[in-house]
C-alpha cells in the first residue's frame, strides 16, 4: 500500500457522503448518519473479535503441537 491510501479513502469517503446527501431532509441525514455509525461500530467489534479468534486457534495450534511432541 503507497502513502496515499489513506487520503484517497477519505477522498471517496466524502464524494459518496456528497451523493448520499443530495435531494435528502435534515432528518433522512441524521438518520443515515446514525445508521452508518452502527455500521463503523460493528464493523471495528468484527475486525476486533476476529483477531482474537486468529489469536485462540493459533495458540490452540501451538499448544497442540507442543503436547504432541
Amino acid at each position: 500500500m503507497d502513502n496515499c491510501y489513506g487520503e484517497r479513502l477519505i477522498a471517496a469517503g466524502t464524494a459518496i457522503a456528497f451523493q448520499l446527501a443530495h435531494d435528502r431532509t435534515p432528518e433522512q441525514l441524521a438518520l443515515m448518519g446514525d445508521l452508518f455509525d452502527v455500521i463503523g461500530d460493528e464493523l471495528a467489534l468484527l475486525a476486533g473479535t476476529k483477531g482474537m479468534c486468529k489469536l485462540e486457534r493459533d495458540n490452540a495450534s501451538l499448544r497442540d503441537t507442543l503436547e504432541s511432541k
